[in-house]
């Protein structure tokens, strides 16, 4: 067998063992870890790889069971035990690969003893890769037969790069008559120009020649852009005109973005391995454990509810995820009534399917069970912890899950939830304590979760060019070299584990530890191979915006330009915008010309104000309501979208905003208060409002509860008290008995139609005169106090759905639950300080919405819809029809329809 060995020749290679043979027998290119694995074979000492996950949570309970206050780590142990064990094995095995044996090597200093003690300590030690690379070295030691290895070829020009155990490794082969060789990179035909500016830069990079200024003849190109797409088009029509079996494109991690237009332009694509954690299926287990914290963590429940993949049966998740986009607590009757109507849901369904009542016992035990572990379960403090016992069920109940999906979908990442269950749970164990903190279980899961899983269905296609991951995996010559993604590498510094003391000592006892800058010399050895091994060009392509996100340009570009491109005039020279590439109609490409053809300019749909229907098909609903009749009289095309034409945004469910929330706080607080008693002296009904404020927010608005809404919660609290004070002062100043809350009523409209309205107050003044009062919760609280001087169609209908005589006015109010202010008509039954002057009579104001009502309807069965939020082209054009009030353009969902937001001319 022979080896082609090179330190990043562990995953894909350019060259293959192949190379530029047309056959070969018995040849292997790999990295130190694949000859490791080769070496481990024939000497039998293969065994099951061990997780890190688990060393790190072994030496979790390694550490706790040594633990005292003299101990170095006592302090980030009791912070972050998880950490501080995964930070001290990683010492450990730094020293371990170096040699270290701490029964030899005893002392050195307080760090290095530290570990010593529990090295020996650890009796159950769970092998890593350091552990079996010495054992692996001492059997090496104790060879007597020679390996199944004739001769490694080395490909690395400098050999003190590797780490210190690569070195030993190889030496000990050398020792067993394995031969070691020098590969020389040798090019098939080397027609490369002497004098070309890729050409220059390998001179200077060898040192064979002084830098000296390129002429920017396209052999060495920088290609930049504003985004991925522009330089994507450029790489894709490279490789569509140029692309042979003698390119090399180095992809990095791949992308997503650019494997699709490689798919749109028929290309293969080149497959991405970006890892990500934030998978559905994966966060499936840190969401669970995450919605049993307090307070109450609804929006991570309402996540479990609504991700593809849940766990919670589905014909309760989402009956509970809709009542949470409305009123996000738990346990309110809304809440409740979910379950209930689930669980009816699944009986009725089992009693369909015939099962017998012992199938039925089991059936509903199984939905009470599940339901015990995602919904109804008990809270606990995240300082506290809750019980190693109930961490471990949840792991258990959850890897079970999992099982269960594998089997059905065959989706691998199923398999990775179940590993990282197991994991997490052995984590947890090894703390040897009974409670488990918030901060102990967020460290375990970020550890074990790590960077996540890649995406399925996105590997490498087949194509007739060579597709590399990083330069380091080229080993010998190609015509052209084209790095896509030519950033800086996001890796943060090394870290300096050591003193300078603590290395002197180790090196005196034989224990060398790898150079504090070789890592970072290693890998610019390895940037350096992009250029040195490309025979006619090399292109970086560099786009400055990738996801959004502005990227630095790799470093290695810095080398280039302190070798051939010192002066700015000669940067300009190796640089191509792909932006402007792309735009131009005629494209230059290494000799090539490359014809565009523009699109034909489509002037954009202009808005559109008067829109054309059948006659007679649009006609009223058969119950309308304030909220559509106000749709109706405020822009009929609105009207005409939402209620008759049935369109509707996408039901994508999320928590409700601030002030929605507050509302159905504040509106279910003064309806419990009123349902009580309605003679509230002001002082006890601050008191009572504060209790049922306490009581309802865990209910209906428990993101108040979070810590960084402190703040919010109290000044809501107190505003919300004083708001309640102001209310009843007012009823009783006045003398107004409240006698019914969210009241229904309907009413004929006409012949055709009836009107349905919920009231959500209706009292009584001291003369038996009915009152209507409106509660709303809003910060700009005078826009209520407008719409009475101008004209509220809410309080208009609601006045005349309320009225038993039509000439008969009666006492109307908004009340601002957020400022406790009151805005009503003027009437002699409400205190003077609360009247809105210059209001217009509501009996009027009901002709004028009757009227507008009845002409806009007469329009749609003509075949006539108006956008009133779209301004007449013809002056004319505003006497076919005049809103009685403002469009509603602010919150209207159909903007975009219409055409009122669109970019006109």
């Amino acid at each position: 067998m022979d080896v082609i060995l090179g330190y990043w020749l562990d995953s894909t290679t350019y060259p293959d063992a192949l190379g530029h043979k047309e056959a070969s027998v018995g040849t292997v290119v790999t990295g130190f870890k694949g000859l490791f694995g080769i070496l481990e074979t024939q000497l039998g000492l293969t065994s099951p790889e061990v997780s890190e996950n688990l060393r790190i949570a072994s030496w979790q309970e390694l550490l706790g069971s040594h633990a005292s206050e003299e101990k170095p780590y006592a302090k980030s142990y009791q912070t972050d035990s998880w950490n501080t064990a995964k930070e001290l094995l990683r010492r450990r095995d730094e020293l371990v690969l170096a040699g270290w044996d701490p029964e030899k090597h005893v002392g050195g200093s307080d760090w290095i003893q530290t570990l010593a003690d529990l090295e020996l300590a650890n009796k159950n030690k769970l092998r890593g890769f350091p552990d079996r690379l010495q054992a692996l070295l001492q059997a090496l030691k104790q060879a007597k037969r020679n390996l199944d290895i004739d001769q490694i070829i080395i490909v690395e020009e400098d050999e003190k790069l590797w780490d210190v155990w690569a070195i030993q490794l190889l030496d000990m082969l050398k020792n067993l008559n394995v031969q070691v060789i020098k590969h020389t990179p040798q090019t098939e035909n080397d027609n490369s120009d002497p004098l070309s500016d890729l050409s220059l830069l390998q001179s200077v990079l060898a040192g064979d020649s002084e830098p000296k200024e390129a002429s920017g003849d396209e052999s060495l190109l920088l290609v930049q852009a504003e985004q991925e797409w522009d330089a994507a088009d450029f790489l894709i029509s490279w490789l569509q005109e140029k692309g042979s079996d003698h390119t090399i494109l180095i992809k990095g991690e791949g992308s997503l973005f650019l494997d699709e237009l490689l798919h749109r332009r028929g290309v293969p694509a080149i497959g991405t391995s970006v890892p990500s954690k934030w998978r559905a299926i994966l966060q499936v287990l840190p969401l669970t454990i995450e919605t049993y914290w307090q307070p109450q963590r609804v929006d991570q429940l309402l996540e479990l509810l609504t991700i593809p993949s849940s766990p919670v049966p589905g014909k309760i998740r989402f009956k509970l995820a809709k009542v949470l986009s409305n009123a996000p607590g738990l346990g309110g009757p809304e809440w409740e009534m979910a379950i209930e109507e689930g669980i009816k849901a699944y009986e009725e369904l089992w009693l369909e399917e015939g099962l017998n009542e012992s199938d039925l016992k089991k059936k509903r035990k199984n939905l009470e069970d599940k339901l015990a572990l995602w919904i109804q379960h008990d809270y606990f403090d995240p300082y506290v912890g809750m019980p190693v016992e109930k961490l471990s069920h949840i792991c258990q109940k959850l890897g079970q899950w999992a099982m269960v999906r594998f089997q059905l979908t065959r989706d691998t990442t199923y398999e990775q939830v179940m590993k990282h269950a197991t994991e997490i749970l052995t984590g947890v164990k090894t703390l040897g304590v009974e409670n488990i903190t918030r901060l102990q279980v967020v460290r375990v899961i970020e550890s074990v979760i790590g960077e996540g899983a890649p995406l399925p269905n996105n590997e490498q296609e087949a194509s007739k060019w060579e597709i590399v991951k990083q330069p380091g995996d080229i080993w010998d010559h190609g015509e052209t070299i084209l790095w896509w993604g030519f950033h800086k590498n996001m890796s943060g510094p090394n870290i300096r584990t050591w003193s300078t003391k603590e290395r002197t000592w180790l090196e005196d006892q034989g224990v060398l530890l790898i150079g504090e800058d070789v890592k970072r010399r290693r890998e610019a050895a390895s940037w350096q191979r992009a250029a040195r091994l490309a025979n006619r060009r090399l292109i970086l392509i560099a786009p400055t915006k990738v996801k959004g996100e502005e990227r630095t340009i790799h470093p290695f570009w810095d080398e280039i330009r302190f070798a051939v491109a010192r002066e700015d005039t000669t940067v300009d020279k190796l640089t191509l915008n792909a932006g402007e590439l792309r735009k131009a109609l005629q494209g230059n490409l290494e000799e090539k010309t490359v014809e565009r053809v523009p699109l034909e300019s489509r002037a954009l749909p202009q808005p559109i104000r008067s829109w054309r229907l059948p006659r007679d098909v649009v006609q009223p609903q058969k119950v309308e309501s304030a909220t559509s009749m106000e749709s109706l009289v405020g822009c009929p095309v609105q009207w005409t979208f939402k209620y008759a034409s049935k369109i509707r945004q996408g039901s994508i469910l999320s928590l409700p905003n601030e002030s929605i929330m507050l509302g159905n706080l504040g509106h279910k607080i003064l309806e419990t208060l009123i349902e009580e008693k309605t003679n509230w002296d002001t002082d006890e009904v601050k008191y009572r409002g504060g209790e049922l404020f306490d009581e309802w927010v865990p209910k209906l608005a428990a993101p108040l509860l979070k810590p960084e809404k402190t703040r919010l919660l109290n000044q809501t609290r107190f505003d919300l008290q004083e708001s309640l004070k102001k209310f009843f002062l007012v009823l009783n100043e006045a003398g107004i008995n409240i006698h019914h809350t969210e009241h229904e009523l309907q009413k004929p409209w006409d012949h055709n139609v009836e009107f349905k309205g919920i009231l959500d107050l209706v009292g009584e003044t001291p003369s038996g005169k009915k009152m209507l009062i409106d509660a709303k919760w809003s910060k700009r609280t005078q826009n209520y106090k407008k719409r009475i001087e101008n004209l509220s169609v809410q309080l208009t209908l609601y006045h005349w759905l309320l009225s038993d005589n039509s000439s008969d006015e009666l006492p109307v109010a908004y009340f601002m639950l957020s400022s406790g202010e009151f805005f009503g008509r003027p009437h002699e039954e409400v205190p003077k300080k609360h009247h809105v002057e210059s209001s217009p009579s509501l009996i009027e104001s009901y002709q004028t919405v009757k009227e507008s009502v009845q002409e806009v309807w007469t329009h749609l069965a003509e075949g006539t819809a108006i956008a009133t939020g779209v301004a007449a082209e013809n002056p004319d054009d505003d006497k076919i029809f005049t809103p009685i009030i403002d469009p509603p353009c602010i919150f209207c969902d159909y903007k975009n329809l219409c055409g009122v937001r669109r970019v006109k001319k």
